[in-house]
């Protein structure tokens, strides 16, 4: 059996490279895709665009941007969109803002918006508020409304925050929250605060992230409330990050580093560790109050909050060893 396999492996060997060999027919440059029949299924176009994500050759881009202004194939113009974003090709904007504006299926709406947004496609900002005010497709509006807050800056404001609070889609309720939050615009407060109160769970969530990105000082009694009353993980974390980064951190910073939740320790630790390590002219001896306490984290459940207890007390100058899953200070 081993000589028959041993005279087998050379057989393998060789159709096993002249298979790599025949999968890779663009080395010199990619050709033509295949011609457009409306009358068969469109297989060999969709598998001719594959090869082109493989081979990331940039001289496929003139004829993927025909594809996905004019193929006949929903698919097709659907992947030809995403090949382009993969692509990286930005210089020809009118490609995506058309096929937006224009094409009767969703899916190519929906990916044409997808790639305004990853691309960072400069257009008039009503090509965009248009459709995330009309289309009848809520995958479509919610692109848009993650595309707003890449590319419309502050004039895209007032429409996502009317999306936010009147869309009868969560999902582009919640979409509209996180946009507000990447434009970072003081005026969106009011109606992030608002979106607290949704009725959906994503969307009281986005906007209290929202809130932590955009106006913590006007929005610490609504974290507040938000950290008491809430048995939600997710909001009681976004909760603590608004409350860090108010001006009663040392406070907060006391009740998570008891909480139980290993994320909100872990952001308490972090953030105190944080503040001692800037003290760059005193190195903390044994014996610091400080030190004991972070020591007691060295024995904590959460594996990260045991490294970064380590991280810190190894550069004071103290040796930690591991016994068992925990570490300890040597003495």
């Amino acid at each position: 059996m081993r000589r028959f396999l041993h005279r087998l492996l050379p057989w393998l060997l060789a159709a096993g490279a002249a298979f790599f060999v025949a999968s890779r027919p663009y080395a010199a440059g990619v050709p033509p895709p295949p011609a457009c029949n409306t009358s068969v299924d469109p297989c060999e176009r969709l598998s001719w665009i594959e090869q082109v994500l493989w081979s990331r050759d940039k001289e496929a881009i003139p004829h993927l941007r025909a594809m996905a202004a004019g193929d006949a194939h929903e698919r097709t113009r659907e992947r030809s969109l995403g090949a382009l974003v993969t692509l990286g090709d930005s210089t020809a904007p009118n490609v995506f803002f058309d096929r937006l504006a224009a094409d009767k299926a969703p899916s190519v709406r929906r990916a044409a918006a997808e790639g305004i947004g990853i691309l960072n496609l400069p257009g008039p900002l009503h090509r965009l508020t248009e459709r995330l005010q009309k289309d009848p497709q809520p995958l479509v509006r919610a692109e848009c409304a993650r595309a707003m807050g890449r590319t419309g800056g502050v004039p895209a404001e007032p429409f996502l925050s009317i999306a936010l609070l009147t869309d009868p889609s969560s999902s582009v309720r919640a979409l509209s929250a996180e946009a507000l939050a990447r434009l970072r615009t003081p005026s969106a407060a009011e109606p992030l605060k608002q979106a607290v109160q949704d009725q959906d769970q994503l969307v009281r969530l986005y906007a209290i992230r929202g809130l932590v990105e955009t106006v913590v000082s006007a929005s610490v009694p609504l974290f507040t409330n938000v950290w008491e009353t809430t048995d939600d993980p997710e909001m009681r974390l976004e909760a603590f990050r608004g409350l860090m980064l108010s001006g009663e951190s040392d406070r907060w910073r006391e009740t998570g580093l008891a909480d139980q939740d290993e994320r909100i320790r872990f952001l308490a630790l972090q953030e105190w560790i944080s503040r001692l390590s800037r003290r760059k002219d005193i190195r903390l001896a044994r014996d610091h109050e400080a030190v004991r306490r972070i020591e007691n984290f060295l024995s904590d459940k959460s594996r990260g909050i045991r490294e970064i207890a380590k991280s810190f007390l190894e550069k004071q100058g103290l040796r930690v060893k591991p016994s068992g899953f925990i570490y300890i200070i040597q003495n």
